[in-house]
């Protein structure tokens, strides 16, 4: 199935010199399972250097712009922008699930299940155009993308349980703090991380979620709890 990904290219203000590197970012593995013929990649790997360049993006975007704060308040800021529900809503704009090649019965999946795939493909997108155009062309952009979601912050108290379970094991535990994948469950789409969170190898807290970073941020919800109410009862 052809796409008209010069209409993207637009979309993006950036024309790729290889297309087929485009077109990895855009094709999801359900796609290349059932074609077989195509001589490109799917995006999973991209997916994952996209995720490094858009936290590098993002860190350098809330340096230069929140000069006071210091590194607690800049990692809660970025946890809120790096998200699945940003991812989403970025894709969104972009109509980037018009141009995603998709294998037939993930064509005809329900909503949510097609934005993991959109907030996937919008990593992988940037991982893309990090290789082509380099950092100051993929910063711009993400820059663009994701600066009208910085007036949140004076909108909502940004609630980062991985920070705030990291500065309560510095400050009353000495002890190493572990994130640990138990078990992923269901269909590429769709899956379902369960994490677990161990302080010195032992479990103290576990959740589930559609991605790992959901799922941590369940845990680390959970493992807070759970040690206050310790703290209390000692």
């Amino acid at each position: 199935m052809e796409k008209d990904l010069e209409k993207l290219e637009d979309i993006l203000n950036f024309k790729f010199k290889n297309k087929e590197l485009l077109k990895s970012a855009l094709t999801h593995r359900s796609y290349k399972v059932s074609h077989k013929e195509i001589n490109w990649e799917d995006n999973e790997r991209l997916e994952f250097l996209g995720d490094s360049v858009l936290n590098l993006c993002i860190s350098f975007l809330l340096f230069q712009k929140f000069k006071e704060d210091r590194e607690g308040d800049l990692t809660q800021k970025r946890a809120y922008l790096v998200c699945k529900n940003t991812l989403v809503k970025v894709s969104k704009k972009l109509n980037l699930l018009d141009y995603i090649y998709l294998g037939k019965r993930e064509r005809r999946l329900d909503k949510k299940s097609k934005e993991n795939i959109c907030a996937r493909a919008m990593e992988a997108l940037i991982g893309a155009l990090f290789i082509e155009g380099g950092f100051e062309v993929t910063f711009e952009r993400v820059k663009k993308w994701f600066s009208p979601y910085f007036i949140k912050f004076r909108q909502k108290k940004i609630q980062d349980y991985k920070t705030q379970l990291q500065e309560l094991i510095q400050k009353q535990y000495n002890k190493n703090l572990e994130y640990e994948v138990l078990s992923i469950k269901g269909p590429s789409h769709n899956p379902k991380f369960e994490i677990g969170i161990k302080l010195n190898g032992e479990l103290i807290a576990k959740a589930q979620g559609g991605s790992k970073k959901e799922a941590e941020v369940l845990a680390a919800k959970r493992a807070l709890k759970i040690l206050k109410e310790k703290a209390v009862l000692d």
